[in-house]
């Protein structure tokens, strides 16, 4: 009990600096806005490099030609100076945000004396922490600051729905998942949804930058200082190729332990069902991204499908299956 008890007081604690990050995230992309000013010349070069026209004397490199900050050299300067301290100031709060939540879940699973999601309380809080520590480990090495906002905004949500309306007292497993596969499959899925939700975010990202690139806006905002539209792009595109090797193996898992616990290896239950949906529309999505002469664009319209799949399995698809007694690892 007291195990459950600190789990709990490390999930609401995980929440408040959860809350801070978010604050201290939004505050980072005020900073890296540029000014007018700036804004004005740094679209006027990105213009003229488009039609191959070398601004000023002599002919620099590219790697010349590329700010090596948000902004170039020059009034802008500072601001990026700024955006780069709360950023650092946001990702240490995330770190530690992160760390509670983990050791909330963990805690959860000491107090159980198994794998931490046998319902949908413990399901939401594990997959939650799942994508803050995936962000956690890969923010900081990419620089990915500016993609914290995205990332903490949907975790705190999730927290609060579970705390809401899924808080589950804890206790016994159905004898079906009584399982070491449980442990095995649940978590790869888990790590599978975290790269996906990544990748969802700067896909998102990558159309609104694209559009804005192809038609400069008027009054700029954060999105000039993101990475480029192709950058984005590549990023969500290596994102969701580890998610979906993940997510193959969790279909191939989910199968064997079916086939251990009911005697079949497919029965079209409908959490099997989704989890083959999902596959399908990723496959969809890289071999349409692998294909010459297909439009980035295109494809990362599949991509967002297929995490809309992934929301529909992990919500609707699980509480349909709890309320009617199916199979699946969040039902008790």
């Amino acid at each position: 009990m007291n195990l459950a008890a600190n789990a709990n007081a490390a999930l609401y604690a995980s929440m408040i600096v959860y809350t801070l990050a978010m604050l201290a995230f939004t505050w980072h992309l005020a900073a890296r806005a540029p000014k007018v000013a700036d804004s004005k010349v740094t679209t006027e070069v990105a213009a003229n490099e488009r039609e191959g026209v070398l601004v000023g004397a002599g002919a620099p490199t590219p790697a010349e030609r590329r700010p090596t900050t948000p902004y170039a050299a020059g009034p802008g300067f500072e601001e990026s100076l700024k955006s780069r301290q709360r950023g650092s100031i946001a990702l240490m709060l995330t770190y530690l945000a992160s760390a509670l939540l983990v050791a909330s879940v963990l805690m959860r699973g000491l107090a159980v004396g198994r794998p931490p999601w046998g319902n949908m309380f413990e399901f939401a809080t594990a997959a939650a922490a799942a994508v803050g520590a995936a962000y956690s480990v890969l923010a900081k090495r990419n620089n990915w600051q500016w993609l914290g906002v995205f990332i903490v905004t949907p975790i705190l949500l999730v927290l609060g729905l579970a705390l809401t309306v899924l808080y589950t007292e804890a206790g016994e497993l159905m004898p079906a998942l009584k399982s070491y596969w449980l442990g095995i499959h649940v978590s790869v899925a888990f790590l599978a949804v975290a790269f996906f939700t990544l990748a969802f975010a700067v896909g998102l990202l990558y159309l609104v930058r694209l559009r804005r690139e192809e038609k400069a806006p008027a009054k700029p905002n954060f999105i000039e200082s993101l990475p480029s539209s192709a950058s984005l792009e590549r990023t969500a595109y290596s994102l969701n190729m580890v998610a979906f090797i993940l997510w193959t193996f969790t279909l191939i898992a989910g199968a064997i332990w079916a086939k251990q616990a009911w005697g079949a290896y497919w029965q079209w239950d409908p959490k099997e069902v989704w989890t083959f949906v999902i596959w399908t529309v990723y496959a969809a999505y890289m071999h349409g991204r692998a294909t010459a002469g297909v439009d980035h664009r295109k494809s990362m319209y599949i991509a967002l499908a297929g995490y809309v799949a992934v929301i529909i399995n992990f919500t609707l698809v699980n509480l349909v299956s709890t309320f009617v007694g199916m199979h699946n690892y969040s039902g008790m």
